[in-house]
């Protein structure tokens, strides 16, 4: 009899919970794990899944990417391509003979310790930096003795190349259209951009760590508003991706792309991939370090926004032009960043969808 009753009060139970589903599907997960717990059946079972700000924040990006429902037919890619040589940079410059000492930046190379000094000046803020050399010679021996160097790699580089093998991946046709309507670029690419053209926030001569949100914002807005698409305006630009370290913003002028929001996740996705050399995100090897909370922008009453890994694409609207947000899973000890930035850009076009009227 107690076991018929004990059967009983379980299929009554199951019940009421369904009623309680059906009636209410909205009731908060802590209502309902009071209510278990108040009938001393033991603690409410966890919910499945990842419970790691990195694990959350990569299977909501795999919820989000879906590819667009107009693919690509033709591809713009400009014919420029190098042999790029990965090593150490500090045992090169022990190779060349060189010691560590002041670093100082150079807009131009001219002799090895100019190269000496810029690689300490950019190495102490932890930033990427692209120089022109002057002499050939020196050039051409610095390069050999890099090339030659023991345990050093070659991979295929130049952006025009690695864009192309990235599409002919996911690509069946390789044709060039004329028209240029996008640009990726990264914190260095943006400062250089409104510096030369006294846009906003020129007056900063380096970014201070992590590139302010709210500031690439308003460079990207004065971009497009002044050089993109409009009525009034010829230009075919009217996308931008912005990619730093920590996260990525692509840019878009209303109207003219779409899926934005699974491209955005798409290039983040393939920076963690891609450095670790890995087909998915592995959450033990990356790390969050996108900025908690930002401002939207500092050129007018922006919004606050606070991050959260269940939603990692976070979208704000100005004037015309759309902002797609999402942080960057970064990898803790990279294997390969040479030609990440082509990668970025090339992975989330192929994710964009250019509206028919285009």
């Amino acid at each position: 009899m107690a076991l018929w009753r004990g059967s009983a009060y379980a299929g009554f139970l199951a019940l009421a919970v369904g009623c309680v589903f059906l009636l209410e599907p909205e009731l908060p997960g802590s209502a309902l794990r009071s209510l278990w717990s108040s009938l001393c059946l033991g603690p409410a079972p966890a919910p499945p899944g990842p419970v790691s700000p990195e694990g959350r924040l990569a299977a909501a990006w795999d919820a989000l990417i879906v590819r667009p429902v107009r693919r690509w037919r033709r591809v713009a890619v400009g014919v420029n391509a190098c042999v790029d040589v990965v090593l150490s940079g500090v045992k090169l410059l022990q190779a060349l003979g060189l010691s560590p000492g002041n670093g100082k930046d150079h807009s131009i190379l001219h002799s090895r310790n100019d190269l000496e000094e810029a690689f300490i000046h950019f190495m102490g803020k932890g930033a990427a930096a692209e120089r022109f050399f002057s002499d050939k010679e020196t050039f051409h021996d610095i390069a050999q003795v890099a090339s030659e160097f023991p345990g050093a790699q070659h991979y295929v580089g130049g952006n025009a190349a690695l864009i192309g093998q990235k599409f002919a991946a996911n690509s069946d046709l390789k044709q060039v259209f004329p028209a240029v309507t996008s640009l990726g670029l990264n914190e260095q690419e943006l400062l250089f951009l409104t510096q030369s053209a006294s846009g906003p926030h020129s007056s900063l001569s380096s970014w201070n760590g992590v590139p302010d949100v709210g500031m690439v914002s308003d460079i990207l807005f004065w971009i497009l508003k002044e050089h993109g698409r409009s009525k009034s305006r010829a230009s075919d630009l009217t996308r931008i991706h912005f990619h730093t370290l920590v996260y990525h913003i692509l840019a878009t002028v209303d109207g003219h792309w779409a899926n934005q929001l699974a491209a955005v996740a798409a290039g983040a996705r393939v920076a963690g991939t891609q450095a670790c050399a890995t087909e998915t995100i592995d959450t033990s090897r990356v790390s969050l370090r996108a900025p908690q909370e930002f401002m939207t922008s500092h050129s007018e009453a922006g919004s606050r926004i606070v991050l959260n890994p269940n939603k990692p694409v976070v979208e704000w609207h100005r004037e015309g032009i759309s902002f797609h947000f999402t942080p960057v899973l970064v990898c803790k000890d990279p294997i390969r960043t040479v030609g990440l930035g082509d990668a970025i850009s090339a992975e989330g076009l192929f994710y964009s969808e250019v509206h028919p009227h285009y």
